[in-house]
């Protein structure tokens, strides 16, 4: 069936290998056309898929590093879903059901975006959305690709503040490079100053209206995004569905973190004490320092109330500045 052959054929897909219904035409109105032989920045895109009218242009130039693997990912879930359907071991339904993106993540960074009124919030809105992608590729870029980001395409409101304002999220996750099992620090607070100082330059920049950004774990996402209630319903994760055991890769989890802890605790009666350093929970790991980044302070890791607003200095909930 059709649905079957396209899951079946982008999972063997192999990017940046372009998508193209017809051969690109050069044409000779003197149009740019995509070609990553003589454009550089062709040559950058991860998931071509080329336009067949002329001038050809690829169709999907904002997809990044971190969206990419979103994508392969569900290619392949989808994939598995329909193998399963076509031997009756599966409904349908089960290719639509929703993605549950705030339980897919352990960490997120959060955009609030507020303005004096309605109109100013859809005006004020329109231009930070636009340049939402740049965020994206600019953290990926600045963290080696190390750092993946999933930015949310739904928009929320904060029912607590008291201006118009939008709340948008991006899941954060590490790239796993070779065997390694150390974690990784990121910190990417030069990245969204750059950002914010490129908003802050807009022409029709005015009083009230204000951009903040803020990391958020799981544990701590607002309230508003869950409209139905919290449900965690991700037990793949932890125990196979046929069985009802724990995953062998929740068992080789839980033996690394053993032999981590019992490494640590050889170190520590060697090595002198060290005094304890307050930090915010690392992006990755609680188990990792981690250097300060946008909405994470020195105060206590389960407060995160505080955030970084675009005048460069913290705000707090309550609407007090230091």
């Amino acid at each position: 069936m059709l649905v079957s052959r396209f899951f079946r054929v982008y999972t063997q897909w192999r990017w940046p290998n372009p998508v193209m219904m017809c051969p690109i035409e050069m044409g000779e109105l003197g149009f740019s056309v995509w070609d990553p032989r003589k454009n550089p920045k062709d040559r950058s895109h991860r998931m071509p898929i080329i336009t067949p009218a002329y001038h050809c242009m690829n169709s999907s130039y904002k997809v990044s590093l971190g969206t990419l693997q979103v994508m392969t990912e569900q290619f392949q879930c989808g994939n598995r879903i329909c193998e399963e359907i076509e031997l009756g071991k599966a409904e349908w339904s089960a290719l639509f059901e929703h993605y549950p993106f705030f339980e897919a993540y352990e960490n997120y960074l959060q955009v609030d975006i507020v303005a004096a009124d309605a109109d100013d919030l859809l005006t004020w809105k329109g231009w930070v959305e636009s340049r939402f992608r740049q965020l994206t590729l600019k953290i990926e870029q600045d963290t080696n690709g190390l750092l993946q980001c999933h930015p949310y395409p739904n928009k929320y409101i904060d029912p607590s503040k008291p201006c118009p304002n939008s709340a948008f999220f991006w899941g954060l996750s590490r790239k796993e490079v070779g065997t390694s099992k150390e974690c990784q620090q990121f910190d990417f607070q030069g990245t969204v100053k750059n950002f914010r100082r490129g908003i802050d330059n807009y022409r029709v920049r005015r009083e009230g209206r204000d951009i903040y950004f803020s990391y958020v774990c799981r544990r701590h996402l607002p309230s508003f995004v869950f409209p139905d209630g919290y449900k965690w319903h991700r037990p793949s994760r932890h125990f196979n569905e046929q069985s009802g055991k724990p995953c062998e890769d929740v068992k080789m989890c839980q033996s690394c973190s053993s032999e981590r802890q019992l490494k640590r605790k050889k170190e520590h009666e060697i090595k002198e004490v060290r005094p304890d350093k307050s930090v915010k929970q690392a992006f990755i790991s609680s188990e990792v320092p981690q250097p300060v980044s946008p909405g994470m302070t020195t105060e206590d890791p389960t407060n995160n109330s505080e955030v970084m607003s675009s005048g460069g200095h913290l705000v707090s909930e309550k609407g007090e500045s230091e």
